[in-house]
């Protein structure tokens, strides 16, 4: 017949659904042909029924084993095996799917895909509907299939086949025994000799007509799947994996991250009660967030809870708080959520001949950083090449174990941090781990300096150490690159001072708080930047640095100033000034005189501020620090201002314009314009400021100045305002407004609301 119709064994396989290998070795005569074969063969060839009676006379009608010996008279006559056919088969029906999982919540966008996904009426191409749904240990990958066969059960009314393929196991289970199982069900007889290919033709054509739902829970990889895919469209198949099985052909890949923050609660909800949660929302709240939304982490909290009826919520959330002991908190019976972590970090391949990164020390090193980095800091944290570094991080991006967010940046969920963390501690000695550390750190400041020359060029910053030749600082171009990355870096910046810190490199963590002082503070990141003082203060101290202490107690208390903590700030720069002078440090002592003089004038004491700020225009004019020279003078005109000469102050800022200007300092140039627009405002003459703030209000934007930018906005919109321009002042008001704000100046915020307020109403 194969002759006959001039069929090549591949197109054999392809017209029955066994394969090539299979016919070749039935026509070679190495194995008999099975009767399913021959009939899937003569139904899609229009073979005739005499040779299948051939066949039947062979081998016995339907039996594809080798005729039996004689048996004994004495002997019970049993009945030859018979192996039913694909009719026999469709009259089973197969309900192997686990019980439901109980305490299932959330999820609801995901079940929703899955039933799209699954049931839709045609299947694009015309190919099976297969979904792999794939996440990192714990996610709920498995609880979530379940949810969504039981659900969509009715719909399969001919078979819901199930299969733990045992992927995280030592010994994964083959589909060879899969299917033999499976077959078994249907009332197939299965020689244990059978080989793969053609269990898989015999799976397929047992489902050739029928509706049937396939779960292969935890599978390793896409060649334990292909052999249990059916043929037939009107089947679906459900795949979870904590891979991505890229090699399973038209499959959808449905990713699990962590449960979204009320769905998390409401899984708490389902374990231990809603109403023990509504006892305590804030410490229930804080439960789930310490548990990262990590369905597992969830569930053993609410199994310990649920152990202890007479703990309030608070309890538990308390003891996860301490990161030392968190992942021996989420443990209870034989789950562990450390175990699962450990399942996928024992899984990642070991270091190839012709790589440089092993995945695992990446990862354990990946625990010593900031929450999220970029592939260059990476790099540097491993001492190696981003080529190498990227491919090792993006094969822990494949593993799920780390995230990657946009191309070039990477992050582990909290959890899995500390896991990394752990298995750093245990398996790289303390001086490995301190120096990886202090690369990265080392690269964060190369990055912030870079940044800080381009937005405060005429600031005097300390010596930076030597930089590291193989992992050069980020390039940027101009103060917009600048301000860009300043902003997406920001969190990073902080963790790098505060892990360079606990990694004893105290002479980057005081580097970092300094070059990002100025930078954090305008930008309005007080919060931030205090921390950053704190650390580099402390850091200083245990350096014995003198000249370190007395930079962090300087730039200290400009955020007290701001915090209007007038004491402290005072405290701060007195022992800043006496260090200064202590050490000889002229210009040091220059800047905190100029300090001290912007204290007095913000306690509204202007005849004391005047007096320090002469003093400091003085020393700078001898030593020749023009640009401190234009702050004394810009400060001096505000004085004035504030004292009542009008012309003196213009002076005054008029000279500190031209320096700043001189200097190319456009963040002072912005600052005087601003003090001279407001002395006009003072004095009744918003001609001649307005054209003052228009021009000031593009510096501070360029400049990254957001305070200096809601005080242009709220005095443009006075002025509007004034001359009965309402809508314009209305907008500018609310920007200056909302900007305050943000910024966490509420005293200014009010003020500029009840402006608003005075308005005439906003037509109708």
């Amino acid at each position: 017949m194969k002759d006959e119709h001039r069929l090549t064994y591949k197109e054999m396989g392809r017209l029955t659904h066994y394969s090539h290998a299979s016919w070749e070795r039935w026509l070679n005569g190495k194995r008999m042909v099975t009767h399913e074969a021959l009939t899937s063969l003569l139904a899609v060839t229009g073979g005739g029924e005499e040779l299948l009676r051939l066949y039947e006379v062979a081998v016995g009608p339907r039996d594809v084993h080798a005729t039996r010996a004689p048996q004994a008279a004495s002997e019970t006559v049993r009945p030859e095996p018979v192996t039913p056919g694909p009719e026999a088969a469709a009259s089973i029906s197969i309900a192997q799917l686990p019980p439901n999982t109980a305490g299932f919540a959330g999820r609801e966008r995901q079940l929703q895909v899955l039933t799209e996904t699954l049931t839709e009426a045609t299947s694009p191409g015309g190919h099976l509907r297969i979904v792999v749904i794939t996440g990192g240990g714990g996610l709920g990958k498995t609880a979530l299939a379940l949810q969504a066969a039981h659900r969509l059960a009715d719909r399969f009314p001919d078979g819901r086949f199930f299969a733990d393929l045992g992927g995280t196991d030592l010994d994964p289970r083959e589909p060879h025994q899969v299917l033999s199982g499976w077959l078994r069900a249907l009332g197939q007889e299965v020689d244990p000799r059978d080989d793969l290919d053609e269990l898989s033709g015999r799976w397929r054509t047992c489902l050739h007509g029928r509706r049937a739902l396939v779960l292969l829970d935890n599978a390793k990889d896409a060649r334990q799947v292909l052999p249990l895919l059916p043929g037939e469209q009107a089947c679906a198949v459900l795949v979870t994996s904590r891979g991505w099985l890229a090699g399973v052909p038209g499959a959808r890949h449905l990713a699990l991250g962590p449960l979204e923050d009320a769905e998390a609660l409401d899984l708490l909800a389902a374990r231990i009660g809603a109403s023990r949660l509504a006892q305590d929302p804030d410490a229930a709240a804080q439960l789930a967030r310490l548990c990262g939304g990590i369905p597992l982490a969830l569930h053993i909290a609410g199994a310990r809870l649920t152990a202890r009826p007479s703990w309030p919520v608070a309890a538990l959330s308390a003891r996860l708080r301490d990161e030392g002991r968190r992942l021996d908190e989420l443990k209870v019976a034989d789950l562990a959520i450390r175990s699962v972590f450990q399942l996928s970090y024992t899984s990642l391949p070991k270091l190839e001949e012709n790589e440089s990164v092993d995945p695992r020390h990446a990862f354990r090193l990946l625990g010593l950083t900031p929450k999220e980095v970029s592939l260059s800091a990476a790099a540097a944290l491993l001492g190696q090449h981003e080529d190498s570094t990227e491919a090792a991080l993006e094969l822990l991006v494949d593993s799920h174990l780390v995230e990657s967010p946009v191309p070039g940046r990477y992050r582990l969920h909290d959890l899995l941090r500390l896991y990394a963390r752990e298995q750093a501690e245990q398996q790289e000695t303390e001086a490995d781990r301190r120096a990886a550390v202090r690369r990265m750190a080392a690269w964060y400041l190369a990055g912030l300096a870079t940044a800080d020359r381009l937005l405060h060029p005429n600031t005097r910053r300390p010596d930076l150490p030597q930089a590291d030749p193989h992992h050069p600082p980020v390039v940027l171009d101009d103060t917009a690159a600048a301000l860009a990355w300043c902003d997406q870096e920001r969190p990073a910046l902080v963790d790098a001072a505060r892990l360079a810190a606990e990694h004893t490199a105290h002479d980057v963590a005081w580097l970092l708080a300094v070059f990002a002082g100025t930078s954090f503070r305008q930008r309005g990141w007080y919060t931030e930047s205090l921390t950053m003082n704190t650390i580099g203060l402390d850091a200083a101290r245990l350096l014995g640095d003198r000249s370190a202490e007395a930079s962090m107690r300087n730039g200290r208390s400009t955020l007290m100033i701001l915090a209007g903590r007038f004491e402290e700030a005072g405290e701060h720069l007195t022992a800043a000034l006496g260090i200064r002078r202590e050490l000889g440090d002229a210009i040091g002592e220059l800047a905190a005189l100029g300090n001290i003089g912007t204290l007095y004038a913000e306690q509204g004491k202007w005849e004391d501020s005047k007096t320090h700020q002469l003093q400091a225009l003085a020393m700078s004019r001898v030593l020749g620090r023009r640009s401190i020279e234009a702050n004394a003078l810009n400060n001096l005109g505000t004085c004035a201002d504030a004292l009542g000469d009008y012309a003196e102050a213009l002076d005054h800022l008029h000279a500190a314009l031209t320096l700043y200007r001189e200097e190319g300092d456009r963040d002072g140039e912005a600052v005087a314009l601003i003090n001279m627009a407001e002395a006009h405002l003072h004095h009744q003459r918003p001609a001649e400021s307005l054209p003052l703030l228009a021009e000031a209000l593009p510096i501070t934007r360029e400049a990254g100045d957001r305070h200096a930018e809601a005080t242009v906005l709220a005095d443009l919109g006075r002025i509007k305002a004034a001359q009965q321009l309402t809508d314009e002042a209305r907008l500018l008001l609310r920007q200056a407004h909302d900007l305050w704000e943000e910024l966490g100046h509420h005293r200014d915020a009010a003020a500029v609301r009840a402006e608003i307020g005075a308005l005439e109403p906003a037509p109708a």
